[in-house]
């Protein structure tokens, strides 16, 4: 146990020693994180606003003479220009697809007479609408006059030629219900939020692992600091654990500047979705076992890396080994952001990696089982303890340790 801890603060020592290790693993981060997303956020609203001051350009092929009369606010959101029945709509067509105009609507030409004379077995007059939904003017101008379509115009006609609109409407939905919502808040703010913070949990664990792992074992072994270290009294299986402790506890400092910072920075990024106040809570079963899955996982990484780290030659060797690792991360990552909980098995929770994203995932919406928590953990620490006992393997072995 005394190498263990002779080990863990020489490796803590070095990190928070070294000044541009600690700015890159605890200050980067929060400039990166609020920089970013604060960024996002302040575009994405530049956007909404750019979208809502547009005058839309809107092109009308045989507009009904009392289309104005009924939506007196269409000149006001956009600039109306009219079309006859001869014209060619080509050109109009062309510049909507060119994105220099935002929306055709077309008329039929008896539009007035044909609604004057429906009847309720006939097919209903037809108005057509052009428009281009990769331009944001475009679909915006369609989503806003549609709207005002087939409410304001559509309820003003049927007024005007049944007049008692209640005539033809056979039903109302929720109308008068003010309590057609029956859901959890709490397990709803948790589902948004566990869709997002569980995936970069785990990715911002592996990636302060990635750069930590490798300069811990393989750079000092192309330094030939670690050499000096093999030849000491302590047991080579104490200085494996001690570097093992030491990477583990800097892999969660790091990740969790992470986290706070991106918890931090979201709101900003989130607009509308965060003035709604996304608040969730959670007992203390389910603060153990978030716990308890992060350490186990970030154990379970820097072995990953560690192994890896053990086998290379230098630092860029294991750099090249650790990429495709950290792809893994990412796709398990991503199935879990995509996955529905009541579609999954029994088996899911005994995949490494993937479980504990999974895990992670039913936490925040109030989900996770204890059994499958145990599951999870479970294989977690079990595949920890063979890889832990590889590495000890290695360490022991002159061949692997002094490249020979």
């Amino acid at each position: 146990m005394r190498g263990i801890k002779i080990v863990f603060q020489k490796e803590m020592k070095r990190v928070f020693k070294d000044k541009k290790m600690i700015f890159s693993l605890f200050i980067l981060p929060v400039i990166l994180m609020v920089g970013l997303y604060g960024l996002m956020g302040y575009l994405a609203e530049q956007m909404v606003q750019d979208v809502q001051q547009h005058k839309s350009l809107v092109w009308i092929q045989n507009e009904p003479e009392d289309l104005r009369t009924h939506l007196p606010e269409l000149g006001e959101i956009a600039e109306v220009q009219n079309l006859s029945a001869s014209d060619s709509t080509d050109e109009i067509k062309q510049m909507i697809y060119d994105g220099t105009a935002d929306l055709l609507i077309v008329f039929p030409e008896d539009f007035s007479k044909q609604i004057a004379a429906y009847e309720e077995s006939e097919q209903p007059p037809d108005i057509k609408t052009f428009y281009n939904p990769s331009e944001e003017y475009s679909q915006a101008a369609r989503d806003t006059i549609v709207g005002m379509l087939e409410t304001v115009y559509q309820k003003s006609l049927l007024e005007q030629r049944f007049g008692n609109l209640d005539v033809v409407t056979a039903f109302t939905i929720d109308s008068t219900n003010t309590e057609s919502v029956i859901q959890d808040e709490n397990k709803a703010a948790g589902r948004m939020l566990g869709m997002l913070l569980p995936y970069l949990i785990t990715i911002l664990l592996f990636a302060g692992t990635m750069s930590l792992g490798t300069d811990t074992i393989t750079g000092e072994k192309e330094r030939g600091t670690l050499a000096c270290m093999l030849v000491t009294p302590i047991k080579r299986s104490e200085i494996v654990l001690g570097k093992l402790l030491a990477l583990t506890i800097m892999s969660i400092l790091s990740a969790s500047v992470y986290v706070v910072s991106l918890v931090v920075a979201l709101p900003k990024s989130l607009g509308s979705i965060a003035e709604e106040g996304l608040s969730i809570s959670f007992n203390a079963q389910q603060i153990a076992m978030m716990a308890a899955i992060i350490l186990s996982l970030a154990f379970l990484y820097v072995l990953l890396v560690a192994i890896v780290s053990v086998f290379a030659r230098t630092v860029k060797e294991a750099g090249t080994y650790v990429t495709p690792l950290y792809m893994i991360v990412i796709v398990a990552g991503l199935f879990t952001m995509f996955g529905t909980s009541g579609t999954r098995e029994a088996y899911e929770y005994m995949i490494p990696i993937y479980s504990s994203s999974i895990c992670l995932s039913e936490i925040f919406s109030n989900e996770l089982t204890v059994a499958h928590f145990l599951m999870s953990f479970g294989v977690t620490i079990l595949v920890s303890g063979v890889l832990t006992a590889c590495i000890v393997k290695a360490f022991n072995s002159e061949k692997v340790m002094f490249n020979a």
